[in-house]
């Protein structure tokens, strides 16, 4: 393979970022002669920023200024960290409370007021997943075509803590029905955008630590919604249901947050209203050797079917389905095992606080191990286990949901939710090893399908026929752990096996040749499998 410079009309004048322009770039294999971008439409969004700004010279002078000093390059990363970590933090934050307070009001009368009868529990924690599943592709085709991901996210934000409030109005299973499935779809947009905003914005040795930084939320909810729906409780019994008082105030925060999102939350680095020129040049060089660049609307066919040709990314498929049975199971059903064990309904609900913790301390310190590392798939180990233990606990010490001991069993409880953390970290797999926009598009949309048909097989897992032992749901949560180890270790060899193959493509380039190429690929808008340059994460 080598490089030949295409003649275009961005030859015709002199450009501070024409190392960058990938409309000179064409690959000469034996057979043939590829450009690799056409036009700036094809590109991405950060390319035809650079190459159109009318001082593209001096915002290329002062953006190198910035990354050459380092007080102006930390100060740049906090800038970064404050615009975005705290809006995303807050975003996955009520995601996860809104999409758990089902669990909370079951066992503050939900079930009771609401005339719940058999599996419908059960099936209500399904639909949710239901809903999402049905619009996991077509929310990420609209992000993709809007690109103003901040506006769109913000407004099914607003729309979803609507449907929560709803939730308070419901008599019947009817009505719960509608208002889960509902809050399905409107949520089903959250976590792939997200993980696409961490990527535009961080080195991949930043991004476990900042997808840390929001999904340590899930933990966090268990906190405080356990606080709430503890305080909910003691509310007078002659007015509005403590539960129903739940979901009202949960609703309206929600609607709240999603105002601040659409104001405040940036597109993208070459969009972010707050920061200059120079620092959207500083933040866009910055991210050069993830060679997966920012942003492109527009939809390119051919990078979705190599998506679906792509064994790794079914892989990392198979390993959130396997992960989210569990989590089906564990997440809607966690306060009722507690009662099971011989508490009281309100001390499940104070005693959902400390598993919180813990996973709090999981969630950020395997964040930060596997940057410093730069290790996703060991790192996961570290969370699977305790789960598989607890699972195992539960088991052997309330066989025929019969206590055996109530102390070994609260322990259990504490620990079943420390393999969230290696759901983090398959997502912050996704930001790290896929480019080309589209594809990340399409594999975080299928990533999501299989976290959520992982989620509806999770919530069956608990047949209210086996209460109060639910030993299907504690064996569940062994078998699908158990098996998502052996799948981490086929992923890890994959992507060994591709960064080997690149190597030796870019031995086969003399060193001018490997510069040029690589600097003219981080903007393309090329895939993960067609960028040699590219270097996959463990």
């Amino acid at each position: 393979m080598s490089i030949s410079n295409g003649t275009t009309k961005a030859d015709e004048k002199s450009s501070a970022f024409a190392n960058l322009d990938s409309r000179r770039l064409s690959l000469n294999s034996d057979e043939q002669t590829t450009t690799v971008v056409t036009t700036l439409a094809d590109a991405d969004e950060a390319l035809a920023f650079l190459e159109n700004h009318p001082q593209s010279a001096l915002i290329a002078e002062q953006g190198a200024a910035i990354l050459e000093d380092e007080k102006s390059r930390r100060r740049l990363v906090r800038k970064i960290d404050l615009t975005i970590a705290p809006l995303l933090a807050c975003v996955y934050f009520l995601q996860y409370l809104d999409k758990t307070t089902l669990s909370y009001a079951a066992v503050m009368g939900l079930r009771k007021d609401t005339h719940l009868k058999g599996q419908e529990y059960s099936d209500l924690s399904m639909l949710f997943y239901i809903g999402f599943l049905a619009t996991e592709f077509p929310t990420q085709w609209l992000a993709q075509r809007l690109s103003r991901l901040s506006l769109y996210l913000g407004v099914n934000i607003m729309i979803w803590g609507v449907v929560l409030a709803c939730h308070a109005a419901c008599t019947d299973f009817a009505g719960l029905a509608i208002c889960r499935t509902l809050l399905g779809v409107f949520e089903s947009c959250v976590a792939p955008i997200l993980v696409m905003i961490i990527a535009m914005w961080y080195k991949k040795e930043e991004q476990g630590r900042r997808i840390s930084w929001f999904y340590v939320c899930n933990s966090l909810t268990q906190i405080v919604g356990g606080a709430v729906a503890y305080g909910a409780s003691y509310a007078p019994t002659s007015g509005l249901a403590s539960w129903r008082i739940f979901y009202l105030a949960i609703g309206a925060l929600t609607v709240v947050c999603g105002g601040l999102v659409a104001m405040f939350l940036p597109d993208s680095p070459v969009k972010a209203r707050r920061f200059t020129d120079a620092e959207k040049v500083a933040a866009l060089l910055r991210t050069v050797s993830n060679q997966s660049g920012t942003q492109n609307s527009k939809i390119k066919k051919e990078q979705i079917w190599a998506t679906f040709r792509d064994t790794r990314v079914w892989l990392v498929c198979l390993s959130v389905l396997l992960s989210s049975i569990p989590n089906g199971g564990i997440s809607n059903f966690s306060s009722i095992l507690l009662t099971t064990f011989g508490y009281t309904s309100q001390q499940a609900l104070i005693m959902s606080m400390p598993a919180g913790a813990i996973g709090v301390v999981f969630v950020l310190f395997s964040g930060w191990l596997s940057d410093k590392l730069n290790d996703r798939s060991l790192v996961m180990f570290v969370c699977i286990l305790p789960t598989i233990l607890a699972g195992a606990m539960m088991i052997g010490f309330d066989p025929k949901g019969i206590p055996l001991n109530k102390s070994a069993l609260l322990a259990a409880s504490f620990l079943s939710g420390t393999f969230g953390a290696a759901f983090m970290l398959l997502l912050a797999w996704n930001a790290s090893n896929i480019a080309g926009h589209t594809k990340k598009v399409t594999a975080n949309a299928l990533t999501l399908v299989s976290f959520a048909i992982g989620n509806i097989l999770g919530t069956q897992t608990f047949q209210q026929k086996e209460a109060p032992g639910y030993i299907s749901g504690k064996a569940a949560i062994i078998a699908t752990l158990g098996a998502l180890c052996f799948v981490i270790i086929g992923l890890r060899m994959s992507n060994d096996r591709l960064n080997k193959e690149n190597a030796v493509k870019r031995a086969e380039l003399g060193e001018e040749e490997q510069k040029s190429m690589k600097d003219k690929l981080a903007f393309a808008d090329r895939t993960d499998r067609e960028n040699i340059f590219f270097m996959y994460t463990h």
